[in-house]
């Protein structure tokens, strides 16, 4: 029994840690200090090990040959791979959304759409980004399939980590209540086909403008199909 309580501290330390990721509470290349960080958090230093040894699996962390770890840097190929994938499972979870969800799921769609148009409509940066990740996990939740959203959560941090840092979310916000609306009523019309296609365009989306900064730095990468 004490062996799931660690388990468990140490997925929501990790689940904690990619979140600071994502919103840029750790800079790139930042050596991350256990010691302080197990102050930070609360925590001993056994389940953040766990959870920095599991981000590095994640591609999130990179382990330094003096000890520690960093946040690892872009690399355009990476971030297209990534991306290529994300846009794959994504528009999965979609279709087996438009075929299971419930009214009730839908309706929580609905309502995730309209409190992200008025978060569009003010600016309002860490509410767009919140019902963002909420928007995804509704999805997840009415497509049903633990599978994809386990592999999702694996991949996800990359992606959102790079697009939050590249891409300003205010400007983001302006095309994901365009896609975000074509994917909840393509869901709501039970079209399994249109809602994967809708998604993949939505996440292609963010990828590209992604690389369109990151080709500036590394040379010319082709566009995301």
């Amino acid at each position: 029994m004490a062996r799931l309580v660690k388990q468990s501290l140490g997925q929501e330390v990790t689940r904690m840690l990619k979140r600071m990721i994502i919103d840029g509470e750790l800079e790139p290349g930042q050596r991350l200090v256990e010691d302080r960080l197990a102050a930070e958090l609360g925590i001993s230093r056994t389940p953040l090990r766990e959870a920095l040894h599991r981000l590095e699996q994640e591609g999130l962390l990179q382990k330094r040959s003096a000890g520690g770890y960093v946040l690892r840097p872009f690399d355009a190929e990476e971030v297209e791979e990534a991306v290529q994938v994300r846009a794959l499972l994504e528009a999965r979870v979609a279709a087996l959304a438009a075929r299971r969800a419930t009214p009730e799921q839908v309706a929580a769609l609905r309502a995730n759409l309209a409190a992200f148009g008025e978060a569009a409509a003010g600016a309002d940066v860490a509410r767009l980004a919140e019902l963002n990740a909420e928007f995804h996990l509704l999805l997840r939740a009415a497509g049903g399939s633990l599978l994809l959203a386990r592999l999702l959560d694996e991949i996800e941090g990359v992606v959102e980590r790079i697009i939050r840092a590249l891409v300003p979310l205010r400007e983001a916000g302006e095309w994901s209540d365009d896609d975000h609306a074509r994917i909840v009523a393509a869901v709501e019309a039970g079209d399994a086909d249109a809602a994967a296609e809708a998604m993949r365009i939505h996440v292609l989306h963010g990828g590209e403008a992604v690389l369109d900064t990151l080709r500036h730095a590394e040379g010319e990468t082709p566009p995301l199909k």
